[in-house]
């Protein structure tokens, strides 16, 4: 799969005298549409500024923000045409931003020589980073004749080299002419690996991207308990403090990336991410694509909190998720259901939320190569999930339809009419929910217990024991009020990176990993990445006598 780079905007910044202030709204409005991701609207009102004649130096603002607008849209060759009228004019102090957008358009059109010409020209050292970083991406996968054919006129371009060198690695045998060009690349390679020099190798160097203000505002004074971001903050925040008071050396910072890709531009600059042993967060897709290439080409762990989904970390070394991928998902459930279900058909239910239409597909794929047959499997909603059960005609073993259901959502509305309905029935068939159906504030264990509910792990919190508790007293005492699920989630992620690199054990993360293989979780179940980006271990929990247990 090809991978979108988002791009770091700019905000121009000037006056036009000449210009009545009611001329310019629609130009400010666009810019606001684009922020918003309404590309259509914004390229629609940019048009009439993007006339040289009328508007002068605006224009090549108008220009950019709207070739900026038909890249985010995949309209990559009208960005490559409205970015060439603009990316030259060397009297505009924003060309090289334009050159940098022009050529990610090149390679998303798979004009790859296009694009690297133009990458040749941009002298601007944070762009050229960023644009050999792109490199690296849309190369990784090239044909190696290509690469090893424009070696030559390349090699200045780390992000080539590193495409390069990674093609060669896995090639078993070298001809002379690729021993000779590995041997080269090789002397190279530190540059693009980044630099260590300030690294303290005594002390275990966190840095925390996460947008607090991810819906507009600036600082965290005014954050309340509602922003989930800032739960998890406090939760790692609570983490971070018992490894220091256990004798592990941390230092953390975190920075606010606010969702806007500027700042994290100027955040990638700062000294301190040079200096990290791992990277924690940002969150949302736009973030994570720029600080996760920002990562690997400096190989530094970087950790996706609380993500599941794991298409964009394939293929790359120094990208993890701390929970379960969605293929991890889909095994665990799988082999519950080969050990533990006597039938075959299986009814799938699953939200409109990316992880769970991914993993409705996934569950079908391997459940099918164990010769399970799918009966249904059907997009739901909190009204028509109960059509999708009724339908499925559960309160009679005889006349059942399925012998497993599988409900993927963590939307409450969901919950609440899955069990709304099957409170009025009697149903035996096996029905399996994402843990996030334990902590739902309108259903108590007892009214889960009831049904024959089991709950596929996803980090999952061991519930009533004592070490959860002690966490929520101290939580509690600390901020006076409740830890929710991040808050848990965010101490769990703090303990257990605090566990794999230390001053005792060394600072190689992966290597770590691998040595350590399962982790018996502080509050959760556990984690295990041996060999993995991603937490393997997902156990399905039901609930017995009031309490979880591991089947």
């Amino acid at each position: 799969m090809r991978r979108v780079f988002f791009l770091f905007l700019f905000v121009a910044s000037f006056f036009v005298d000449s210009l009545a202030q009611d001329r310019l709204s629609d130009y400010n409005r666009a810019k606001t549409l684009i922020g918003y991701g309404n590309y259509g609207e914004a390229m629609e009102l940019l048009k009439p500024y993007m006339d040289r004649d009328q508007y002068g130096q605006l224009s090549n603002y108008a220009n950019y923000h709207f070739a900026h607008a038909a890249y985010q849209s995949k309209q990559y060759e009208l960005a490559r045409t409205t970015l060439q009228r603009i990316a030259d004019q060397r009297s505009w102090q924003k060309s090289e931003d334009a050159k940098y957008l022009l050529s990610l358009s090149y390679f998303q059109e798979g004009k790859n020589k296009e694009a690297l010409e133009v990458i040749n020209s941009i002298s601007d050292k944070s762009l050229k980073r960023e644009a050999e970083n792109a490199t690296f991406q849309f190369l990784k996968e090239a044909p190696l004749d290509f690469l090893l054919g424009n070696a030559r006129n390349y090699t200045e371009n780390a992000g080539y080299r590193l495409a390069l060198k990674s093609q060669l690695d896995r090639k078993t045998i070298l001809s002379s002419a690729e021993r000779e060009m590995y041997a080269e690349i090789r002397k190279s390679d530190n540059v693009f690996a980044g630099t260590t020099e300030d690294k303290n190798g005594d002390v275990l160097e966190i840095a925390l991207l996460l947008p607090f203000n991810y819906s507009g505002g600036s600082g965290v004074r005014n954050l309340n308990s509602g922003n989930f971001v800032f739960e998890l903050y406090q939760g790692i925040l609570m983490g971070v403090e018992q490894l220091k008071k256990s004798g592990v050396k941390v230092n953390m910072k975190s920075f606010d990336t606010g969702r806007d890709e500027g700042k994290i531009k100027s955040i990638l600059a700062d000294p301190f991410l040079r200096q990290a042993d791992v990277i924690i967060g940002p969150i949302y897709p736009e973030e994570v694509e720029v600080v996760m290439s920002y990562a690997e080409s400096r190989k530094i762990p970087f950790i996706n909190p609380l993500s599941n989904v794991d298409d964009k970390i394939r293929g790359l070394e120094f990208a993890y998720l701390f929970r379960p991928s969605v293929s991890s998902i889909s095994d665990g459930v799988v082999d519950f259901a080969r050990k533990n279900i006597n039938g075959k058909r299986i009814a799938l239910a699953y939200s409109s939320a990316l992880r769970d239409e991914q993993l409705a597909r996934q569950i079908k794929e391997t459940a099918t190569k164990f010769n399970f047959d799918v009966i249904r499997s059907e997009n739901v909603s909190g009204k028509s999930i109960i059509d999708f059960l009724r339908d499925l005609r559960l309160s009679s073993d005889a006349s059942s339809a399925a012998d497993l259901v599988i409900l993927l959502a963590d939307d409450p509305s969901i919950g609440s009419s899955t069990l709304g309905f099957l409170e009025s029935q009697n149903i035996s068939v096996p029905i399996l929910v994402m843990d996030t159906w334990l902590y739902f504030n309108f259903a108590n264990f007892e009214m889960l217990e009831s049904e024959n509910f089991y709950f596929i792990g996803n980090n999952s919190l061991r519930l009533g024991e004592e070490n959860i508790k002690s966490f929520r007293e101290k939580y509690f005492n600390q901020y006076i009020t409740h830890p929710t699920f991040n808050a848990h989630l965010g101490y769990e992620l703090a303990q257990w990176i605090g566990s794999v690199i230390n001053s005792d054990q060394g600072f190689d993360f992966r290597t770590n990993l691998n040595k350590k293989g399962f982790w018996e979780g502080k509050i959760s179940y556990g984690l295990d990445f041996k060999n993995s980006l991603s937490n393997k271990f997902v156990p399905l929990l039901k609930l017995e006598n009031g309490k979880l247990e591991i089947k």
